[in-house]
């Protein structure tokens, strides 16, 4: 024996005999002597102090004790033995008048009992083998319902066992799902009162198929609303199966509660939806940054179809306008912070290259590691081109294409703060034409606007690179000198201007061609004025007084002021 009750291989059945009459235990010996195809080894004790001494010991396979015995009797003696050897199988011996106490023996848990002189060897033999068999048996059974009930019990998922008309076992999630207070108020009660409407339907007849029947039934499943013992309701999802429980067929039920699973789905379909529909391109990478998926936006934009760009990295759609400096500075703040916005300039399939609004994010692993990230952006090339039109006619003459007052005045100021930092000269020259209203009169204004346009490209013809023709309004320029070396070079850019404009202007072929000049007014910084208002006014002032001396001249401020 390792255990009571539990017998070692090739080894004799161990038997306590408890039997305060010599005569009697010797007796039992005898029969238990006599050929058996397993040996007995007896020990016999005389009271029940002695049998209870030797309980530590777990050395029997079985006890065969008498009721009566001096320091105790009947069912004190049948509780104290059990009591004392609770693993190991007792069996009753009793006199011819005392069934009676046998049979209160076998109810309160002894395998069985003998009538005294009633027995002979090979009754006694089988009485004590069949007793340890069925002590063996039931103690596997209730081994084995404790190993179900605690995996049972351990199990993420409800779980009940019923018939048609009741719950006959629910474990312990079963209590929490259906928000119990005991196991008791899950126990009895009908299981369709936990299902909503459709599912108690389906519930009910595949319930009372298996009972009509007596036959196992079809595994199905079940989804739908389970109503709590609270009143509240959840979704849950059914497996309804066929078990046996305690020898009759019974509805093995187990129920998940879905609801979180269900938002989950919810949420996940209406995010495909969006990532489906959105006019956003969206593309999503591994952790190592190989493309894993993108929507139909992405294909509009970049003119890639999904199958082209799988597993690629996103380098591919680059444009190489961007150095290097800024894809580690967008890397190094998107691991930094997670996420990066900006303007990427990208390229399509075509070829054409495009400007996109960018948004990146990086997604962790609940260790940190990066498992992917996600790009959104759109292309807001129109939007650039768009915003540079608004950009250049703030800035630029519609017709002429020459900077216009606003940009002449950005222009100026810096080039006066230039000149104030480094000392230094510049010129402002104000032109106004001679004989432009005539033309306009006889020829039109659509012949006005073409002198205009050809005029402009004399003038920028006149002046340096870093120089600035600008056009104020109708047949008023401005053009502003920096880094002049004297006023000799203020007089040298309007004699040429002047030279330039004593050749024709060529117009459309029903005009011919016509002659304009222009009155030239030049004011120097420092000498004239210190600001942009105070030179503007006065070479303006001078250009009035070179009409007043015949036009088609130019005059200085100071000479302007002497005249």
């Amino acid at each position: 024996m390792n255990r009571a009750g539990e017998r070692r291989e090739d080894s004799a059945i161990r038997v306590l005999v408890v039997e305060d009459n010599p005569g009697d235990a010797r007796f039992v010996s005898l029969l238990l002597a006599e050929d058996s195809d397993t040996p007995f080894h007896v020990t016999e004790v005389a009271t029940l102090a002695q049998a209870v001494a030797l309980s530590p010991t777990g050395l029997f396979d079985v006890v065969l004790t008498d009721l009566g015995l001096p320091d105790s009797d009947g069912a004190e003696t049948v509780e104290a033995i059990l009591a004392a050897w609770p693993r190991t199988p007792v069996v009753v011996l009793t006199g011819l008048a005392d069934r009676r106490i046998g049979t209160m023996a076998v109810q309160r848990g002894c395998q069985d009992y003998l009538v005294k002189g009633f027995a002979d060897a090979a009754l006694l033999q089988r009485t004590l083998r069949y007793a340890i068999e069925r002590s063996a048996a039931a103690r596997a059974l209730r081994e084995s319902e404790e190993r179900f009930r605690t995996l049972v019990d351990l199990s993420p998922d409800a779980i009940l066992l019923c018939n048609a008309g009741e719950v006959l076992f629910a474990n312990a999630r079963a209590m929490s799902t259906f928000r119990a207070a005991r196991r008791e108020d899950l126990l009895g009660i009908d299981p369709a009162r936990l299902f909503g409407p459709s599912g108690r339907r389906r519930l009910s007849a595949a319930l009372k198929a298996q009972k009509r029947k007596e036959a196992a039934l079809e595994p199905q499943r079940i989804e739908g609303r389970m109503l709590r013992l609270d009143g509240s309701s959840f979704d849950g999802e059914v497996s309804l199966a066929t078990i046996s429980h305690r020898e009759r067929l019974a509805a093995e039920v187990i129920i998940r509660d879905v609801t979180e699973r269900k938002v989950a789905d919810r949420h996940h379909h209406l995010a495909s939806i969006v990532f489906e529909t959105t006019d956003e391109a969206m593309m999503v990478t591994d952790g190592a940054n190989r493309i894993i998926a993108v929507n139909p936006a992405f294909e509009r934009v970049t003119g890639y179809a999904a199958p082209d760009v799988m597993g690629h990295n996103p380098r591919l759609l680059a444009s190489g306008r961007h150095d290097r400096t800024f894809y580690e500075t967008m890397w190094s703040i998107l691991g930094r912070t997670g996420h990066w916005h900006g303007e990427v300039w990208n390229r399509r399939k075509n070829g054409e290259v495009y400007v996109q609004r960018l948004t990146l994010s990086l997604i962790r692993e609940a260790d940190g590691k990066v498992a992917n990230y996600v790009g959104i952006f759109s292309d807001i090339t129109d939007e650039k081109q768009e915003a540079e039109r608004i950009r250049y006619r703030a800035s630029y003459d519609a017709l002429t294409g020459l900077p216009n007052r606003s940009l002449l005045h950005d222009r100026l100021l810096q080039a006066l703060a230039k000149a104030a930092r480094e000392q230094g000269r510049l010129g402002v020259l104000f032109l106004d034409l001679d004989g432009f209203k005539p033309v306009n009169d006889r020829f039109g204004h659509l012949a006005g606007d073409h002198l205009l346009v050809a005029l402009s490209e004399r003038l920028q013809g006149c002046v340096r690179e870093s120089d600035t023709v600008a056009r104020l309004g109708g047949d008023e320029f401005v053009i502003v000198l920096p880094d002049m070396a004297s006023p000799a070079d203020a007089r040298l850019v309007a004699a040429k201007i002047l030279s330039a404009l004593a050749v024709p202007f060529v117009l459309e072929s029903n005009v011919g061609s016509v002659r304009i000049a222009a009155s030239i007014g030049i004011a120097l910084y420092p000498t004239h004025g210190l600001t942009a208002e105070e030179l503007v006014c006065a070479a303006d002032r001078a250009m009035y007084a070179a009409k007043q001396a015949g036009k088609g001249c130019f005059l200085f401020v100071d000479e302007a002021n002497r005249s």
